[in-house]
């Protein structure tokens, strides 16, 4: 069951390449490092923050969290990079999962430590981690991303928290009985797969472990879908519903559907509910993921997905609204169609017995972690809107 009760975050980072110098520069930039270790097979625990992967690195023999994101290249603080001494080798236009822009400074990082491995000469951005109060609530000092990613082959179980890192596929313990999902790479190395909606194709979709949400997917190919199969199951929402690194993404529509049959490789899903938005990046996430044991071999350019547990997303339930932190401000920045009982702008000053009228910075990243709402079906909340204070009993409803 999917119920709406958070906004998305999704930490996806995208390299613009404008001129022909800077293009040089990002790919070398991109491609460059290695592993010291010829041959290695470590595991390392990690644990989840917002619904995202959080690994200890190594770096000068201190100890700093960095975020796993396959979405991304790696990129580390201002303050890390400053106590690092590292400079700027040269700056690169960059947009968001949210389609925002921003220049940032690449720096070359002689070693990173992960579980004993060593990653020597990785690029990565030096980027501000507290511009957005999301990001900010993750508490790390970096990203592990795909150009260090592709240098090794990954192993991921999230049930025990667990990641294997080998150069040796056979070192892995696969049982025989896997789906195959053939992908494709980025310039830094990012993994996209083509999907594919009943009559419908979409092509480089993101693998973003930088993401807690499912499937999202293009405007373009909601259209598509819609056109040739206009008794498809949907919903509408406006507003803002996701956050990238650089904040809060712009107000548009996103469309649910309740796809009837979604594939990608040797997977086949069934009624499962997919997003489509113009502004976010088209990315599978942890929401997904997580169910299985899976090995992303960058080696081979293939994913091995191991059933874990039955992937359902076949329902969406919601209260019709999700919210953001505007100026410390609890303000409603998303609702759905047909249930507008709430507006958009509305401040929210009391939700049943907690109080929200000055948002704490604790209190955002408490909801950001385990939702406004707490799984309840009835809902008690009071609002400000044009200096009035109203309040509402809102029930959750089933809308697909």
């Amino acid at each position: 069951m999917k119920t709406i009760k958070k906004l998305l975050l999704s930490t996806f980072v995208m390299l613009l390449l404008l001129t022909s110098c800077s293009t040089l520069k990002t790919i070398k930039l991109m491609k460059s490092g290695e592993v010291e270790q010829e041959e290695f097979n470590v595991k390392i625990p990690f644990e989840y923050r917002l619904g995202l992967i959080i690994l200890k690195v190594n770096i000068s023999g201190e100890e700093y969290d960095f975020i796993l994101d396959t979405g991304a290249p790696n990129a580390i603080s201002k303050e890390l990079a400053k106590k690092l001494e590292l400079s700027n080798i040269f700056k690169q236009k960059v947009v968001d999962s949210q389609s925002e822009e921003s220049k940032l400074g690449f720096v070359l990082i002689k070693k990173l430590g992960l579980g004993g491995i060593d990653f020597l000469n990785m690029g990565a951005a030096v980027a501000d981690l507290k511009q957005s109060k999301e990001v900010g609530c993750l508490r790390i000092d970096g990203f592990i991303g795909s150009n260090l990613m592709r240098k090794a082959i990954w192993k991921f179980d999230y049930q025990n928290q667990i990641i294997t890192i080998t150069n040796s596929i056979e070192s892995l313990s696969i049982p025989k009985v896997t789906s195959k999902i053939p992908f494709f790479t980025m310039l830094t190395g990012t993994p996209i797969i083509d999907f594919r909606l009943n009559d419908v194709t979409q092509k480089n979709v993101i693998v973003d472990l930088g993401s807690n949400g499912g499937i999202s997917l293009s405007k373009k190919t909601y259209n598509a879908l819609m056109k040739n199969n206009p008794s498809i199951p949907q919903t509408s929402s406006f507003g803002i519903s996701g956050s990238g690194l650089y904040g809060l993404g712009k107000a548009d529509s996103t469309y649910h559907i309740k796809a009837p049959s979604v594939s990608f490789g040797d997977v086949s899903l069934e009624n499962t509910i997919v997003s489509f938005a113009d502004e976010a990046a088209s990315t599978i996430g942890n929401q997904f993921f997580k169910n299985y044991d899976f090995v992303l071999n960058w080696f081979t350019k293939e994913i091995l997905l191991i059933n874990k547990t039955e992937y359902d997303n076949s329902t969406l339930a919601t209260f019709g609204f999700s919210c953001s932190n505007q100026e410390n401000h609890l303000i409603v920045s998303n609702i759905y169609k047909n249930m507008e009982d709430l507006k958009i702008g509305d401040q929210i000053l009391q939700v049943g017995k907690t109080n929200y009228n000055k948002l704490l910075p604790e209190q955002w990243c408490e909801i950001l972690e385990n939702g406004l709402t707490k799984e309840k079906e009835v809902l008690k909340i009071s609002i400000l809107r044009d200096n009035k204070k109203l309040s509402f009993t809102l029930r959750k409803e089933k809308l697909l």
